[in-house]
């Protein structure tokens, strides 16, 4: 199911669709931006590298991707199981010249809504289109849930993206100004990041809850939390990733119960 999800249905129906376009070849490329517009889709990025589609998804979220298989660096098959990795899933519309049986059913097996072999044609395209129109309004009509957050994080001098639903938690380096931040999936050791865990909280929906000065934790990742028996009045916060343990300060205690309550409101 896509992540294209908007809160009210009505304007959802009514909104025009977004899409990225992942082609190689700058005259095809230039073809498929034109036939976007005409079938009146917002085209929000138009790149020829598999890399860069992977990152552009995370920055725009794309409804719809137009993708070739064979792209610069990672082909398109791999870019989009890294998109799908990432917790997103555009619909796909494959566009390819390839005459690899293999790679095309591997891509029939994604979330795609077509395959449109090259040479393309308005025709072609606009039929893809409206299927996964059909397709969009389906999900949009069936999905509640609020749109995913993107984190922007700096590290090592490169821009990391991660979906808020694979953020685990964050802890501040102790005399640094960097931040340790674990993913769902992720190395053990997380990314090490420039970002001030303000920085991040701000960057992020309220499942994502600090509940010290040195911490950052998602509500959607507690396996429990008790009462500390060190210190009176504190709590402690266990994840389920590895049994990690945060303190929650007194002062963070009441917040923290609201929101929590609210979150097991949402999912139940």
């Amino acid at each position: 199911m896509s992540k294209c999800v908007v809160r009210n249905e009505a304007d959802a129906l009514n909104r025009k669709l977004s899409v990225i376009i992942a082609e190689d070849q700058e005259v095809i490329r230039r073809l498929l931006e034109n036939y976007a517009k005409q079938l009146d889709l917002r085209v929000v990025s138009s790149i020829g590298s598999g890399d860069w589609l992977v990152e552009d998804c995370l920055q725009f979220e794309p409804d719809l991707l137009f993708l070739d298989i064979g792209l610069h660096g990672i082909d398109g098959i791999a870019a989009y199981k890294k998109i799908l990795e990432s917790g997103l899933s555009p619909y796909l519309i494959m566009i390819s010249g390839t005459q690899d049986l293999k790679l095309v059913l591997e891509g029939m097996a994604m979330n795609c809504v077509d395959f449109v072999p090259k040479p393309v044609t308005f025709d072609r395209i606009k039929s893809a289109v409206e299927k996964a129109r059909i397709m969009i309004e389906k999900d949009l009509v069936y999905t509640k849930t609020p749109t995913t957050k993107i984190i922007q994080l700096k590290s090592n001098y490169r821009t990391i993206f991660i979906n808020e639903n694979n953020f685990l938690y964050a802890t501040k380096i102790k005399g640094e100004h960097k931040t340790i931040v674990t993913v769902d999936g992720g190395k053990d050791t997380g990314i090490e990041a420039s970002n001030s865990l303000t920085d991040i909280q701000s960057q992020c929906s309220e499942h994502i809850f600090s509940p010290n000065q040195s911490s950052l934790i998602n509500l959607k990742f507690i396996k429990y939390a008790y009462a500390s028996e060190n210190l009176f009045g504190t709590y402690v916060i266990q994840m389920t990733a590895n049994n990690v343990e945060f303190n929650l300060t007194r002062r963070k205690r009441k917040e923290f119960e609201s929101l929590y309550a609210k979150y097991q409101s949402e999912i139940r």
